[in-house]
């Protein structure tokens, strides 16, 4: 007798109720599907064995039972699929019904052109949108062509992507959606959709639950981080910024930003009996990393409304007439007012361009512009000492806060031993260094630089890098942009300032598996690197210009590798090390640095470090430090 084939799971099986247009239900599989009557069995593309289902199944439980991060999670649930499926365009949309959008997680394709293009893409949870609402509200999966779709959105995807049509899956979580998987097909045929339905609805169930768990631990490291910030935040705007009062504006606004990534951030500030109010405002480019300061006064008139404001709210910045006198544009704002012991009125105002606040966003500004808050009477309290007790306390706390920004430990990178230390000239320094180890311990950032000028004023700019640098390493990876960032930051904020402020700097990327180091300079000089092989030491020229002088600093893109092999070590400094003068007026010098780096390099890099540091004080004797003395040292064990 001829076998009868299911299509869906390839099992030859009596049929069960066959109707009068030959549909059956499977007794393998249990599905209704297309029976078919001949000798050798037409296998569909994606069919699956029973034991193919089941591999694929452990394969997927192997993946969601991994303790990953989000990103991680959608890339190898994606290239999984992909390659089961043999599909070239996969997506996976995470839904947020508190925003009311819909976010594309993660889009899996071999083009990467394509890839990077469509990463943004966000909707509103709004019927107009169609198929794709109607499927996720239903918790049912759909095939649709995008020929027969009417919202522009369809149109706008389909010419990006060149899909013709897409099979939908909603993932659910106790009875939620919590997300989709989509697979693009750049023809209609209709003819596979439902294998591919078939075995993604083996494993979705699962996806449901472990993006669950990453989104919240998500969360729960937002928060976490935010938390950080707050702490970090508190100790620099309380002590660091106190008697620079645009300055600590910058930096609460600086760091509002990076709290919830807004686009926009400012501050509107009216003292008492003014008629004028000063805005200050940060602009943030999320995309290019760029950051722009800016301030303007308006009269209160034209802001009276935002002005009377007594409580938080959010607006729509479109809707509102201060707003568009304030220039103020984007999909959702966050208003913040408060009023100061001295009768200052201030409001803090924070725009997103393409989304909006949730919750915990929310409760962590609310927790940030009460510490601004504090803040900012400190800082009138303050202006109130006289000025010798104003400049020993500056001494004294500036001293405090730029200890906790500086590393307090070696990073904890397993085969790499760590040295760094910084001894300020005046109380607080402008010099700089810091280990960045990135999240999966895979790579490490090494930074050394120095500031332009002394005290607290240095100081102020060495915190402030510091911050953009802690951002910008998690987003880039090349040494070069993140300097060229930097100096953005210093060009636009420093160059109207009655003193400029300008730095040198090495950053070095490390790759802690290869040992491959990728380094640039922005004016910095030379650092040692150790060669145990060969007993030898080569003197690394950095070249560069130096941060903040000007606003275009492309012409000087400097990008360099070297190989750090097992036993080798690095030296990093700054001039406040090489240009110590003794009383005769003499410097220790690049050779008394590299003898005494050599002469102690069995040791390890933080002992090398303290021998030539006493080997510096004991040629400089009682001589006054005039510079802050700054060495880091990296060895690879």
């Amino acid at each position: 007798m001829e076998d009868r084939i299911c299509l869906l799971c390839a099992e030859p099986q009596l049929p069960n109720g066959i109707t009068k247009k030959g549909r059956f239900f499977c007794q393998t599989c249990n599905r209704e599907w297309i029976l078919e009557k001949r000798k050798i069995p037409r296998i569909g593309k994606n069919i699956l064995s029973s034991e193919e289902k089941t591999e694929f199944l452990l394969d997927n439980l192997s993946l969601f039972n991994s303790a990953i991060g989000l990103e991680d999670l959608m890339q190898r649930f994606t290239e999984l699929i992909s390659v089961r499926l043999k599909r070239d365009k996969i997506a996976v949309f995470i839904t947020n019904l508190e925003l009311g959008e819909i976010k594309l997680a993660y889009y899996s394709t071999k083009q990467k052109n394509l890839q990077r293009a469509i990463k943004r893409i966000t909707l509103d949870y709004d019927l107009s949108y169609g198929i794709l609402i109607e499927s996720l509200a239903k918790g049912e999966p759909c095939f649709y062509k995008f020929s027969e779709q009417t919202h522009p959105f369809y149109e706008f995807y389909s010419k990006l992507t060149g899909t013709k049509s897409q099979l939908v899956i909603p993932i659910l979580y106790a009875g939620t959606a919590v997300g989709l998987v989509t697979i693009d097909y750049d023809e209609e045929d209709d003819s596979y959709f439902l294998e591919d339905q078939e075995i993604l609805q083996i494993v979705v169930g699962q996806l449901a639950v472990s993006l669950r768990n990453s989104l919240l631990f998500s969360k729960s490291e937002n928060q976490s981080k935010n938390f950080q910030s707050l702490h970090t935040a508190a100790l620099t705007l309380s002590q660091l910024y106190l008697n620079n009062h645009d300055e600590m504006v910058r930096m609460i606004l600086l760091t509002l930003s990076g709290i919830v990534e807004s686009s926009l951030t400012c501050l509107v500030e009216n003292q008492t009996g003014s008629s004028k109010a000063k805005i200050f405002k940060l602009y943030r480019d999320l995309e290019n990393h760029q950051i722009q300061t800016n301030t303007e006064s308006i009269d209160i008139e034209k802001i009276h409304s935002l002005l009377q404001t007594k409580e938080t709210i959010t607006i729509d910045p479109i809707t509102n007439n201060d707003f568009e006198t304030m220039g103020i544009e984007g999909k959702e704002s966050m208003v913040f007012p408060l009023t100061l012991e001295n009768g200052t009125r201030c409001v803090f105002i924070l725009t997103k361009q393409n989304s909006r606040f949730p919750h915990d966003e929310i409760e962590a500004l609310n927790a940030f512009v009460s510490l601004a808050r504090i803040t900012m009477e400190n800082s009138n309290l303050y202006q109130n000492l006289s000025n010798k007790e104003r400049l020993e306390k500056e001494i004294e706390i500036a001293k405090e806060i730029q200890s906790t920004l500086l590393p307090r430990k070696a990073p904890e990178a397993e085969g790499f031993s760590f040295g760094g230390f910084m001894v300020p000239a005046r109380g607080i320094g402008g010099d700089y260094y810091d280990f960045i180890l990135s999240p999966n311990r895979n790579e490490l950032f090494i930074c050394i630089g120095d500031v332009s000028g002394k005290g607290v004023a240095a100081g102020l700019v060495m915190a402030t890098v510091r911050t953009i640098l802690h951002s910008l390493v998690r987003v880039k990876d090349s040494p070069w942009e993140i300097l060229n960032d930097i100096n953005n930051y210093l060009y636009s904020s420093y160059k109207e300032a009655i003193t400029p402020r300008f730095m040198s700097m090495i950053l070095l990327r490390w790759n802690l598996i290869t040992g491959e180091v990728q380094y640039s300079g922005a004016g910095h000089g030379n650092f040692y690197h150790y060669h145990a092989n060969s007993q030898s030491l080569s003197v690394i020229e950095t070249e560069g210009v130096i941060l903040g002088i000007q606003s275009d600093i492309s012409r000087f893109r400097n990008e360099s590798k070297l190989r750090f092999d097992s036993g080798d070590t690095i030296l990093l400094y700054t001039d406040g090390v090489t240009e110590a003068r003794n009383s005769e007026g003499t410097e220790f010098s690049e050779p008394k640095l590299k003898s005494s780096f050599l002469s102690w390099i069995r040791l390890e890099p933080k002992n090398i470090l303290e021998r030539i540091y006493s080997e510096l004080k004991e040629f400089v004797k009682e001589q006054e430090q005039h510079d802050d003395i700054t060495m880091v040292a990296v060895r690879k064990i």
